[in-house]
């Protein structure tokens, strides 16, 4: 039997590579913390695998490696660190220390997994991103007053605070940017330096920040492993999401600077904003690997770059509006709510015209083991008579012949092409032959 080489075990390890090579660089910016979060988020992640795969038995198998690369991810967007505001007061650190540090994350694996992967599975597709969700679930309903994702100052005499959704002067925001992020055992240049150099903030951002989302630590670190995973799995990642959310990230932050920008420094202002909202360590963590997750997300180009938009456009919102800076989480869980509707924008349509289409290497396998649809969408793309093989495949198996039929299923060729792509192994070219006798 003929196959693309892709398969969904092989996007999990590679997938699992790039998290790990994250996760281990961590240590020299967090120290051992970092590797303890992430290591009890994953195994806690694989030990419930485990149990809900005894319990749900066929309904739920064990997919350990699935697993373990969502215990990571939860433990990469965790944050680490107590960042200090100028030598008079210091953030809220909330869950980022003591105990709490490791508990939290453990129970957000735990109920992700469990809930938010085990239990939506059942339902026959993830709507939601299971970490995003579940943090914000935890964090929303258990710990709101507890956990500030760094959005307020409280000084040591606990007299005042000072909210960052007012538009700042460039010192000041660039002053923050540069004390928060920065190295919190400054030199002696540091110590005596009382407002901002830009290039001092651009290259903390880009290249080590020293409190925020684990995963996000290094922003040249993130995007360089995360291409890299791009090149590996080539369109087997939704990459046109990073890019599309990048770029509305940099066109968005830059219209806040025109309307809220301070003083004269207009660049200087645009160029702050721009780097803030693109390199914390949320944002570009969520970027490359949470905005990407193939079972919440759009199966079109179309849906994709929209999607990618839209989450840009409502996380600079929220950040300037709210002043709570984990704005990208929330915009990643509300743009999730809208696949039902993305995944059909862009969606190709049967016709009898034949067009050519640029397939992967193949490999000769055996008995190929199906997994479910991970909806990474190269059905789409790859038959040469534009119909929309995997939408076919549902509407067959709900029995529904009729829309079937409308969206094509008449044209097929029976040439294989979106069997052949598929990750999941799954017959494509069976359910829509069928649906085409049928028919």
């Amino acid at each position: 039997m003929v196959k693309a080489p892709m398969t969904k075990e092989k996007l999990m390890q590679y997938t699992l590579v790039a998290l790990f090579v994250i996760a281990f660089l961590s240590y020299f910016v967090y120290g051992l913390d970092s590797l303890l979060v992430c290591g009890i988020a994953g195994g806690v992640a694989v030990l419930c695998d485990i149990l809900m795969a005894k319990l749900m038995g066929s309904k739920g198998p064990a997919d350990m490696m699935s697993a373990a690369v969502f215990g990571l991810i939860v433990g990469l967007c965790y944050t680490v660190g107590e960042p200090q505001l100028m030598s008079t007061g210091t953030f809220y650190a909330g869950l980022s220390q003591g105990l709490e540090l490791f508990i939290f994350p453990a129970l957000i694996s735990a109920v992700g997994l469990i809930v938010f992967k085990k239990l939506q599975g059942l339902t026959g597709r993830k709507y939601v991103n299971p970490a995003a969700i579940s943090k914000l679930l935890i964090f929303g309903l258990l710990f709101m007053t507890m956990y500030t994702s760094a959005n307020y100052f409280i000084p040591e005499d606990h007299t005042m605070s000072i909210d960052l959704q007012t538009p700042l002067t460039q010192e000041v925001f660039g002053s923050t940017l540069s004390i928060c992020y920065g190295d919190p055992i400054p030199t002696a240049t540091q110590m005596m330096t009382t407002g901002f150099e830009l290039e001092d903030t651009i290259f903390t951002m880009l290249f080590a920040k020293y409190h925020g989302w684990v995963g996000g630590f290094s922003s040249l670190l993130v995007i360089g492993v995360g291409l890299a995973l791009f090149a590996v799995c080539r369109g087997y990642i939704k990459w046109r999401i990073t890019l599309s959310y990048m770029i509305g990230t940099v066109i968005v932050a830059a219209v806040m600077s025109v309307m809220f920008g301070g003083g004269g420094l207009v660049m200087e202002d645009m160029i702050l904003r721009i780097v803030f909202h693109l390199f914390m360590a949320s944002s570009i963590f969520l970027a490359f690997f949470m905005a990407t997750d193939p079972a919440t997300t759009p199966m079109t180009h179309t849906g994709q770059l929209i999607f990618g938009v839209g989450l840009a456009v409502i996380t600079i919102v929220i950040q300037t509006y709210t002043g709570f800076l984990g704005g990208s989480i929330v915009a990643l869980v509300i743009m999730n709510l809208t696949c039902p509707v993305l995944d059909h924008i862009g969606a190709p349509k049967g016709s009898s015209e034949r067009r050519k289409v640029k397939l992967p290497k193949v490999m000769k396998v055996g008995r190929p083991p199906t997994t479910a649809c991970i909806r990474c969408g190269q059905c789409l793309t790859a038959c040469p008579m534009s119909i929309p093989s995997i939408f076919v495949k549902n509407a067959v198996d709900k029995g529904n012949w009729e829309k079937a039929t409308k969206l094509g299923a008449g044209y097929c060729i029976a040439c294989g092409q979106c069997s052949l792509v598929c990750p999941a192994r799954i017959d494509l070219k069976g359910a829509v032959v069928a649906a085409k006798e049928k028919a």
